[in-house]
């Protein structure tokens, strides 16, 4: 019928949630800390959003890695946060300069 109606071919993939351990995620509790002016906005650096983390010193090409290296799973899954700042530190390193101080 798709091909006798000259319409393009939807191919459907399903996904689970993914759920990082010790995090609040759901959107009714998120939007009353926005509401009640507990954080200054959704890109506040303590929320769990991606513009949040991206604040926090997350890039984007670690972001898109930690979701690749999840792939595509039915199964709800539990993720540490420590993986995804693991992943960024990795690929910040070679870029960024590193320095110590020992303070007198």
């Amino acid at each position: 019928v798709i091909e006798a109606l000259g319409l393009r071919h939807v191919e459907l993939s399903e996904f689970s949630r993914m759920n990082f351990d010790y995090t609040v995620l759901s959107k009714r509790k998120l939007t009353k800390l926005v509401d009640t002016g507990v954080v200054t906005g959704w890109d506040d650096p303590r929320m769990p959003t991606v513009r949040g983390v991206l604040r926090r010193g997350l890039t984007v090409e670690a972001l898109k890695e930690f979701v690749m290296t999840q792939g595509g799973s039915r199964n709800t899954n539990s993720m540490s946060w420590d993986k995804i700042w693991a992943i960024n530190k990795q690929k910040i390193d070679p870029v960024v300069p590193r320095y110590c101080a020992i303070e007198k």
